[in-house]
């Protein structure tokens, strides 16, 4: 059994960017040897470029003698607003800075990548992948029987809530995610519509760098085959790097649990489609930009380049009741993007929360679409409902949030030092459980299980985090906390150095 999971305080999270060449080789994956890099650490970063093979690399090379000021950068998010979002600030960092940015997905996303003031890629349509499960969709009877004997083989202790947790996300959100775009068990000879699409632009417009969301491999593929530089960009925890870690790690090592591994399957069928070698980098790119707050990461093995979480959660017109100062306490609600997209029915919970919120001398606006407040037969007084406001305007504004436990409405409201209070309800719990875990422990939240909680409960709950003082000083700490963290903009002098080092692996 292993030892419970602990945010971000052990070994491995002290001696994330420590792990060895030997460490990796153990799992029985090859390593990609870089030039000059005999000892397993990174060479010295500098602005000279490793010689390249092939047509495609000596464009490359020869592009970047030319304007050795400027770095390519392709960026690759699943087609969701939660996986752009994280994204925006670090992308808005990188073309202030003069580098050329683009953003790829699919062609449903392109209207939130250009309205963020970037570049959009569209990849193929939903059409040209019928073979995906995705995130939310059920899986077949072999894929379940995968998983049980994945799960068997990690011993999670049931009692382990966060990694109980963290793996649920990973199995039946992250790589669920990972086979929306990615036909399941597609071999290497089948038609795979993502990383082919993604190979062909990057051979046409040869990024120096490619960040990609950790629910698209394919874009770590098709960085090896032009040889460009890559990392994993996060939008939440580590779920992947942590779940691959404790398959390679559990039983039998890398023996048959950690080959049978969803992602380890889809990556090397993608590498073997294009005669790439499959090695870690592929599974976790050659580094990873984390924009969670230090306290929360996971221990992983990865190599990490923090980054501040600078909220981005779109842009509107301020409406004008928000100008003024409220008169009483004013508590947000929100459920989020995610949970308008999977939850099966959220009624009961939303009826419940306003019914709590009713009852209090508070000002309550709550970002609810019309879809939320079908079935709703009373709103109260007290409450504006709004289909969207951003997060950014409407935050700062408030004294306390109740929502669905989000990374990006939880970093949000760190960001703004607001109380939280995470309301899940039965089996549609996504992230919550764990976010919630980390506001409590921080003292800057809690949790709200809708099963266990009266609307009398409820009402307890938030009188509570609006007057003991001790989670505003918990949502101060969490404020100091990201403060303390790399802003994007600094994190682009890091990656500028990086690239050249890390060009060519192959």
């Amino acid at each position: 059994m292993h030892s419970p999971l602990v945010w971000g305080t052990g070994p491995a999270t002290r001696a994330a960017g420590e792990m060895t060449d030997r460490a990796v080789e153990e799992r029985g994956i090859a390593v990609a040897r870089r030039p000059g890099r005999a000892d397993g650490r990174d060479p010295v970063r500098s602005r000279q470029f490793p010689g390249f093979h092939g047509p495609e690399q000596q464009h490359h090379h020869r592009r970047l003698q030319e304007e050795e000021s400027t770095v390519r950068i392709l960026i690759t998010v699943w087609p969701a607003a939660a996986h752009l979002y994280p994204s925006v600030p670090l992308a808005s960092a990188l073309q202030a800075a003069g580098h050329d940015v683009r953003v790829a997905s699919r062609p449903s996303l392109a209207g939130a990548i250009t309205a963020a003031g970037l570049t959009a890629v569209a990849l193929v349509d939903e059409e040209a992948l019928a073979r995906s499960t995705g995130a939310g969709k059920p899986a077949s009877g072999e894929t379940e029987r995968i998983w049980a004997r994945l799960t068997e083989a990690v011993d999670i202790d049931p009692l382990d809530l966060v990694a109980t947790h963290v793996w649920r996300c990973h199995r039946d959100y992250a790589v669920a995610a990972l086979h929306d775009l990615q036909p399941v068990e597609a071999s290497a000879a089948e038609p795979q519509p993502v990383v082919d699409e993604l190979v062909r632009f990057c051979r046409s417009w040869s990024p120096d760098l490619v960040l990609w969301d950790p629910t698209m491999p394919a874009a770590a593929v098709a960085a090896r085959a032009v040889g460009a530089a890559h990392a994993r960009l996060l939008w939440g925890l580590d779920h992947v790097g942590w779940s691959v870690d404790r398959l390679a790690t559990s039983g039998s090592g890398a023996g048959e649990p950690f080959q049978e591994d969803p992602v380890v399957t889809a990556v090397r069928a993608m590498a073997e489609r294009y005669s790439l070698p499959f090695d870690d980098e592929l599974l976790h790119g050659q580094w990873t930009v984390d924009p969670m707050p230090a306290s929360m990461r996971l221990p992983t093995t990865r190599r990490v380049v923090p980054m501040r979480w600078i909220p981005y959660t779109g842009s509107s017109t301020v409406p004008t009741w928000l100008y003024e100062k409220p008169a009483r306490p004013r508590v947000a609600l929100t459920l989020g993007s995610s949970m308008r997209a999977f939850s099966k029915d959220s009624t009961p919970l939303i009826a419940n929360l306003l019914r709590a919120l009713g009852g209090l001398d508070i000002e309550v606006v709550a970002t609810l679409d019309a879809s939320q407040l079908d079935g709703i037969d009373h709103i109260p007084a007290n409450v504006r409902t709004v289909d969207y406001i951003p997060l950014t305007q409407l935050l700062p504004t408030c004294s306390a949030v109740v929502h669905h436990g989000g990374y990006g409405t939880l970093c949000a409201a760190a960001a703004a030092g607001v109380p939280q209070i995470v309301a899940i309800d039965g089996d549609q719990v996504m992230e919550g459980p764990v976010s919630a875990h980390f506001l409590a422990e921080a003292g800057a939240g809690l949790l709200l299980q809708h099963q266990d909680c009266s609307v009398d409960d409820i009402r307890k709950m938030v009188t509570s985090v609006l007057e003991d003082g001790s989670y505003q000083h918990g949502a101060r700490s969490l404020h100091r906390d990201l403060l303390a963290t790399p802003g994007p903009a600094e994190v682009v002098s890091v990656l500028e150095r990086m690239v050249p080092s890390h060009r060519e692996t192959s």
